[in-house]
Parts: C-alpha cells; sequence; structure tokens
C-alpha cells in the first residue's frame, strides 16, 4: 500500500505509518488498560499516571525486598542504592531533554519543583506581580501558584 496515495484521515494511513515508527515495539512493555467488557481503549492520561511498565511489579517488589532486609543501609548498599537514584537516570533524561548530562537532574514532582523555582525566583515588584498558569493545571499546580501570591501579599 502507498501510504502517499491515502487520505492523512484515512485510518489505513494512520497504519500504514505506524509500519515506520521506530519506537513502535515500546507499546508491548506497557500494560493498557480494559473496559469491563475487556476491550481496550486509548489512553492519554501520560502526563498525569501513565500507563504501567510491564517491569513496574517486578522493580517495586526487588525495591521492597531490599528495604526489608536492608532497612537504612539500602540508601548505599541496594542493588540500586536510593541515595544517588537520579544518577542512575541522568544519562537517559539528558538524551530524552536533548540536553547535556550536567544539565539535568530527576527529581521530586512538578509541584514540589514549581514551589522550589518560585521560591528562588518569583520576586513581585510594582505592577509585575502576576502569575500566568493554564485553565487545566492540576490542582496541586494551582495550589503551589496560589501560595507564592499569598506569601508575597497577593491574594
Amino acid at each position: 500500500m502507498n501510504s502517499s496515495a491515502i487520505s492523512p484521515t484515512d485510518l489505513n494511513f494512520a497504519l500504514e505509518q505506524d509500519n515506520y515508527d521506530p519506537q513502535a515495539h515500546f507499546r508491548g512493555r506497557f500494560h493498557f488498560p480494559e473496559t469491563e467488557s475487556g476491550e481496550s481503549f486509548i489512553y492519554f492520561s501520560g502526563n498525569s499516571l501513565g500507563l504501567q511498565p510491564d517491569t513496574a511489579e517486578q522493580y517495586i517488589t526487588e525495591e521492597l525486598d531490599a528495604w526489608k532486609k536492608l532497612g537504612v543501609e539500602g540508601h548505599l548498599n541496594a542493588k540500586r542504592p536510593w541515595l544517588p537514584y537520579h544518577e542512575l537516570l541522568t544519562q537517559y533524561t539528558a538524551e530524552i531533554a536533548g540536553a547535556f548530562e550536567k544539565e539535568v537532574v530527576v527529581m521530586n514532582s512538578l509541584t514540589v519543583n514549581l514551589h522550589l523555582l518560585m521560591t528562588s525566583f518569583y520576586r513581585p515588584k510594582g505592577k509585575r506581580k502576576k502569575i500566568l498558569i493554564e485553565n487545566n493545571a492540576f490542582p496541586s499546580d494551582r495550589y503551589a501558584v496560589q501560595s507564592q501570591l499569598k506569601i508575597h501579599g497577593n491574594h
């Protein structure tokens, strides 16, 4: 089938393009939720709680076992030590972000990072007091912005 002869809005065009996706094999590494009747559905919640990797349960069990056996010593002596965990992710995160390794660190959650960012940089002066945030922001992110405004006396 020649995809150039098919309309881009045609399902067959999308299916044809799937044949050229170099990352298509990753789909098989995740669990997809199903409806009550067992049908799969399209999942668009990747910015919140994405699909569960098929290895997640194994890794979580390994970490729980390490915690049980090592206690606090797991910070430095576990198979994947907990204290420097961010160092294990630096190379991959830099590749995804198109950045140098020294420019990235994996830490916290978006809301915690928003608090840290605004605590460090938000300095309202005169008429420059506003913080712009998207309409559909997570409630916790909206709360982070509201709390910064309140701290600085801008309700």
